[in-house]
């Protein structure tokens, strides 16, 4: 049996002095960046826990030894040896304690990244978080582990250059995983044959990027549908095939997650103003739909976001 890592081999050290743990306040975590950079990586072996919180950082989770549980979006996930597992930004968490065990975990500002228009297609992707192994993507797999090693390496050994190094891989994954998504969905599509994948690819990414440019709007199921010159019939049934949700929770997701960062961002705009701005035509609308995405009111949101304590 392999012998279990208790300490940070040092290798794996942080690459900056005096830049050793993570920057927590109650449940929030304010990601502590390498200086000048916009990510983070380290080699953890803690038993300790992370309660319940969030980051505007993408989380990317590779399990080395032993187990891993991470609760993500209410949903559980028992991450084994080589197990990846990345969590959105803005989407709620937890780590839980395990006994021991390590793993490498990655924060990355992937937010200069929305300038891509092909980064938005990505956006069912990570409805959800996204977990990658043998088994659930056996196809890019072993590609998505062997950069992310790749990634740690060149984080750790801070060679010049490493940063846009680290950025040039990542956009590859990312790459990878949405060609995946995209081919797979074109071929289970039976109703599509003759579709070939870059058409289908550009419909929907052009889709995509329509609710992005105008989520703030009235938008609705018929209007989207005749955007792209499909029936209501036709565009439901294909939304809920290759988003995992109905446009309706797709679009509530957007605002909300705009939301999100607008209460961060700005914490004197008034909540109504949040409210109009992301295209909700109400206060008690904006409301509900806030509670059902974050657990708790915009108000409450906002006072937990002062006092650095966003647990709900």
């Amino acid at each position: 049996m392999k012998p279990q890592i208790n300490f940070t081999p040092p290798h794996y050290e942080q690459p900056v002095s005096n830049f050793t743990t993570r920057s927590m306040n109650g449940s929030q975590e304010y990601v502590d960046f390498i200086p000048k950079s916009h990510l983070r990586i380290w080699y953890n072996h803690q038993t300790e826990g992370y309660a319940k919180h969030y980051h505007n950082a993408m989380e990317v989770i590779v399990c080395i030894e032993n187990q891993y549980v991470v609760i993500a979006n209410d949903q559980t996930y028992l991450l084994n040896p080589g197990d990846i597992l990345l969590i959105p930004p803005f989407m709620l968490h937890e780590l839980q304690s395990k006994p021991s065990g390590s793993r490498f975990i990655y924060l990355i500002d992937v937010s200069m990244l929305r300038c891509f228009q092909d980064y938005t297609a990505l956006d069912p992707v990570f409805m959800n978080p996204y977990l990658c192994n043998a088994g659930s993507q056996p196809e890019i797999y072993p590609h998505i582990y062997d950069s992310l090693m790749k990634i740690a390496d060149l984080y750790f050994s801070h060679d010049i250059f490493w940063e846009t190094a680290i950025y040039t891989i990542l956009l590859d994954i990312l790459l990878t995983i949405g060609r995946s998504h995209y081919s797979r969905d074109t071929n289970e599509d039976n109703n599509s044959e003759g579709t070939k994948t870059p058409d289908y690819y550009n419909i929907f990414a052009n889709l995509l990027n329509y609710i992005d440019a105008h989520y703030m709007e009235d938008l609705t199921l018929e209007q989207v549908a005749d955007y792209i010159g499909f029936s209501k019939y036709h565009f439901s049934r294909l939304f809920k095939q290759h988003t995992n949700t109905t446009f309706h929770n797709y679009l509530c997701h957007k605002r909300i997650q705009e939301a999100q960062y607008l209460l961060t961002a700005n914490r004197n705009l008034p909540i109504t103003d949040i409210a109009f701005q992301t295209g909700f035509n109400n206060l008690t609308s904006f409301s509900r739909c806030f509670n059902k995405y974050t657990n708790c009111s915009p108000t409450e949101y906002r006072n937990k976001l002062r006092h650095g304590n966003i647990s709900c």
